[in-house]
């Protein structure tokens, strides 16, 4: 499954390049994100969380030579983590992972209006832990999972990425509102003969504000 995706996610990423229109006038765009996210991790098997916000942002790049495509690349700094629904255990547990990841995207233009436009952006991102925190509190042991106290093993981070949004140009440039899906197909914890997880993948939900300062239109 994961490999038809990624074949997938390639023909969106070179649509902008052979979908090329002779009559549209290409331009790039740089600029700067801010947003919030919504995270967890999808363990396998599952365990309950509380929302876990964090913060996402950081540059933006986009480059568009047809009507209807661009390519979006992004530089972010995003906060990460889960907490643990613990209502009837006397435990508390969260982590919080920051990383530093680079999304590469496809965006698909929709609408006819020239300053008001919805999008979709379909890519991957890679990511790197540079640091984690965790918070632990064990009354009970009958509870204690096997990745309390122990660090992160997979630094490394590849997801899938889907966004939709709107972009609205003004006179002093342009913004986009965009709230993005994102899924991990890592996992953090290593599995083993002994592991009693079969997965920990990051997912995310962001709600971010791009401006797009400097456009050569």
């Amino acid at each position: 499954m994961r490999k038809y995706l990624f074949i997938v996610l390639i023909c969106f990423l070179t649509l902008p390049i052979i979908a090329q229109d002779e009559e549209f006038k290409s331009f790039y765009a740089f600029g700067v994100k801010q947003g919030a996210s919504y995270t967890s991790v999808n363990f396998d098997p599952s365990i309950k969380t509380d929302p876990h916000v964090g913060y996402h942002g950081g540059l933006v790049f986009k480059f568009q030579n047809e009507k209807l495509f661009a390519l979006q690349v992004e530089l972010n700094y995003s906060k990460k983590g889960w907490t643990e629904k613990l209502d009837t255990i006397d435990n508390s547990y969260n982590r919080n992972m920051d990383y530093i990841e680079l999304p590469l995207m496809t965006q698909v233009v929709i609408g006819k209006r020239p300053n008001l436009k919805y999008y979709l952006n379909v890519g991957t991102s890679f990511a790197y832990l540079l640091s984690e925190k965790e918070s632990v509190v064990v009354n009970d042991e009958t509870y204690r999972r096997e990745y309390y106290e122990k660090k992160i093993e997979n630094k490394f981070d590849y997801s899938i990425v889907a966004e939709v949004g709107l972009a609205y140009n003004t006179g002093i440039g342009e913004f986009q509102f965009g709230l993005r899906y994102q899924i991990t197909l890592t996992d953090l914890f290593e599995i083993n003969d002994d592991s009693t997880f079969r997965g920990s993948q990051n997912t995310l939900w962001n709600f971010s504000v791009s401006y797009f300062f400097l456009d050569n239109r």
